[in-house]
């Protein structure tokens, strides 16, 4: 387990009766240091035996406001809403040029160098805005986005709407403790699966 790579995150369905709310609260904040509005459109690859996902990882590409970034997750923990992975990325502009640089942020040099001697298929896609918005607390920094968008396959593309808080430096205990009090103040409800795990389900025409 990697510290310096440990994402931690809480996802939660978009809460429309009390969006308005909190968006009034999040602007209220003297911690607010900004917004900002990013086009996401991502990719997520794996074998044919699914090695990746079997692996619990998961592999993409996503073009952030045209910026081609590869990254690998590996999810680590799970707690309601919150999942704690490790996360590791790079810019590349494609699935083995990001395995060959990878290791270099400190990904597992040996899981990828594993990878890169199988061949990828595009196993989901997300395409979706994300809203967010930039805190900075004296424990901890946070980022909390809005995305609206769809998720699924080449031919099953489906809508979308989830909340993400993730932290971005500091104290995890303190990050925490202002998660669980955004939770209960505003009555969100966890979202327990991930966009690739409902994509994969969309793709394969299940009900979400």
């Amino acid at each position: 387990m990697n510290a310096d790579h440990m994402e931690q995150e809480y996802k939660w369905c978009l809460p429309r009766e009390q969006m308005a709310a909190l968006a009034e609260f999040l602007h209220s904040l003297p911690e607010r240091r900004g917004q900002a509005t990013q086009h996401m459109e991502a990719v997520y690859y794996d074998t044919a035996d699914s090695l990746v996902y079997r692996s619990g990882a998961a592999l993409r590409l996503r073009r952030e406001n045209g910026c081609s970034i590869c990254c690998m997750k590996r999810t680590v923990r799970r707690a309601g809403a919150m999942a704690q992975r490790e996360e590791y990325e790079v810019e590349a502009e494609t699935v083995y040029e990001g395995l060959h640089r990878l290791p270099s942020v400190g990904a597992p040099a040996e899981f990828c160098d594993m990878l890169t001697d199988h061949e990828f298929h595009a196993l989901a896609h997300t395409d979706f805005i994300r809203q967010g918005y930039y805190f900075e607390f004296p424990a901890f920094t946070a980022e909390l986005a809005v995305d609206i968008g769809h998720l699924g396959g080449e031919s099953c593309m489906i809508p979308f709407e989830e909340i993400e808080l993730e932290r971005k430096s500091g104290n995890p205990d303190a990050f925490s403790a202002w998660a669980e009090v955004l939770q209960e103040r505003f009555s969100l409800e966890p979202q327990p699966l991930s966009k690739l795990a409902r994509a994969i389900a969309a793709a394969n025409g299940e009900k979400q």
